[in-house]
Order: C-alpha cells, then structure tokens, then sequence
C-alpha cells in the first residue's frame, strides 16, 4: 500500500489561525514554507527569513530517507524570486530584493543544509509602514505571500546610573533576599514580552555570560513590568556555575535583554506549547497566503552594563560559594 508523506523544513511545525486553507488530502501539490521575523532593534541589522518547501504525495520511499536529501527541504534558490516591499502611510512604497544564504545545521533527521534569504536594514525597516513579503516561484509561477507590521521605540524605565539589588544583609533571614520590579511601557503592535538578563563575568580573565531567561509577559494595560526575584537570581547562578576553587571569578556588568513580539508571533508560540490535555490534536496556524508559516516581526532592545549595588556584590564574593573576588 502507498503511503503519503508530508516532509516538511525542521521549524515547520503545524500552525494555525488565519483564512489560509491547506488540504493535507491533495496530491503532489507543491507547499512553500516560510519562517520570517523582521527586527527593527539596534544591532540587529541583519535580517533573514527561511523558505523551504514540502511535498504531498503517494510515494514509497521512507519520510526519513527524503529528508535527507538537500532538495526534499530547499528549492533551488535559482527559481525563487523573493522581496520585500514598504508600504508607507502614503501610498508610496520601496522595494527590498532578498540574496539566498546556504546555511549548515545540525538537521536531525532532516537534511543539514537549509537556505535563509537574507537582506541588510538601512533604514529600511521603521514604524508606520506595512512589510509584504513576496516570494514567486519562477519554474511552476506559484506566488506567495505574507505582511506585517514592524514594532519599534521601546526603553526601559531606568535611571542611567541605575544598579540592581537582590540581597540585604541587615534585614531578617526570611528577607534578605530582595525583589526588583522591572517596569517598561507596552508599544503598539507589541503584544507579548521577553526579558533575559545576561550576566557577564571573567573566570581566570576569561570572559563568560549566563542568560537569566524570565516568564512571557503579556499586557492588560499600557504600564508593563518583570518581577525579579533576588533568592531565584542567586539560585540560577549557584545552579550555573560550578564549584572550581581553581578559578577565579570576577563579576563584569549585566545586560538586560528585551524581546518584544505581535499578536500573530504570540498566537505560533502558543499553538506549539506542548500538548499537556487530553486532547491531542494540535491546532493550525498560519499567516502565509498560500504556504504555511509565519511571517512577523518582532524588536530586540539591549541595555548594556548596568552594575549591581554593593550588597549584592558582597553576596557574590562572601556567600555564593563560587570563588567571585
């Protein structure tokens, strides 16, 4: 009996959400799939969507013997025309071509070679503009499509010379340990949030970091903040290092690390939450106008070396247990 396979690209889980239709039943029908979010923050000027492919169809060979072969996965980067276009608030609009990247990962069971098609941000990429993403397949005329906004200005409410402090020794043992509320103000088109603490550091001058990753933060007014407990911040730390004597260790600066993204990046982080119910089925999602995929936008906003308050310094060098001088 004749199987029919669905190979699809390493992140091209099953998405769902808006009116694209995907009949799983139809033959040899060529499925373009496409993973794409665009960043306006600083430093992130380069940007990069991946476009892959999939095939349905009555086949005899094994899913896991296609998939590894380089054009199960990728199109010829030959055949595909693909841009990017600014639509400004006035009607006028601008046009990004997009160059092909080969790119080697570590495929699992799919092949290692995927393609990124890939453009520069010269201020390209600002607030008030729709971003429509066109690919056309140039062999079978096959075009598809995807838009979005693009989320900008964002800062946190921090004073410049501002210092964090999980520890107080002169308080009470049950609170010694100090909770830091870390405030922002919600954008538009921004509707879920991210924070990541970066903690750099030297062990024997070499320089190492550590991300503090934080619960996803989604909105209910304009004012937004990230509860930073002081007693889980030296536990990450405690967990992450290692007790060596022979090193020695001295603390640098911390970065905070915002990532803000739309609602249509939120609804695929949700729909592939694992599957914890009784019901197994996984919902679809997909904002690609004939593919499947998502194309979106989301910022990364970096603020560099702020410190940490003396006490918290103290905890480090006297109470951690982990060689910081």
């Amino acid at each position: 009996m004749k199987k029919i396979y669905l190979i699809l690209s390493i992140f091209a889980v099953v998405f769902t959400a808006c009116e694209t239709d995907f009949d799983p039943n139809s033959t040899w029908e060529e499925v373009v799939v496409v993973y794409g979010l665009l960043d306006a923050g600083a430093g992130q000027e380069l940007q990069q969507i991946r476009i892959g492919k999939a095939f349905l169809g009555d086949i005899n060979i094994p899913a896991e013997e296609i998939a590894q072969y380089a054009d199960s996965i990728n199109f010829d980067s030959n055949d595909l025309d693909v841009k990017v276009i600014r639509v400004k608030n006035n009607g006028s609009n601008d046009t990004m071509l997009l160059s092909p990247k080969i790119t080697i990962r570590d495929g699992d069971i799919f092949n290692d070679t995927i393609i990124l098609y890939e453009f520069y941000n010269d201020n390209f990429l600002n607030s008030g503009s729709r971003y429509d993403l066109i690919i056309e397949n140039k062999l079978s005329g096959n075009i598809v499509t995807g838009s979005t906004e693009i989320i900008s200005n964002f800062s946190f409410d921090l004073n410049d010379d501002y210092k964090f402090n999980f520890y107080n020794p002169g308080m009470p043992d049950s609170s010694k340990y100090l909770v830091k509320r870390l405030d922002w103000n919600s954008f538009m088109n921004g509707k879920i949030y991210q924070v990541d603490i970066r903690f750099e550091y030297l062990e024997n001058g070499e320089l190492k970091s550590l991300i503090w990753s934080q619960p996803l933060v989604v909105p209910n007014n304009s004012q937004m903040n990230a509860l930073l407990e002081g007693d889980k911040f030296f536990t990450f730390l405690r967990n992450s290092i290692s007790e060596d004597e022979t090193k020695d260790r001295v603390f640098v600066d911390i970065d905070l690390i915002m990532t803000v993204g739309t609602t249509d990046l939120e609804t695929y982080i949700n729909v592939n939450k694992p599957i914890t119910g009784i019901v197994q089925e996984r919902p679809y999602f997909s904002n690609i106008n004939n593919g499947i995929g998502i194309f979106s936008s989301r910022l990364t906003h970096i603020r560099n070396d702020v410190s940490l308050h003396s006490e918290t310094k103290y905890y480090l060098v006297n109470e951690l247990d982990r060689n910081f001088q």
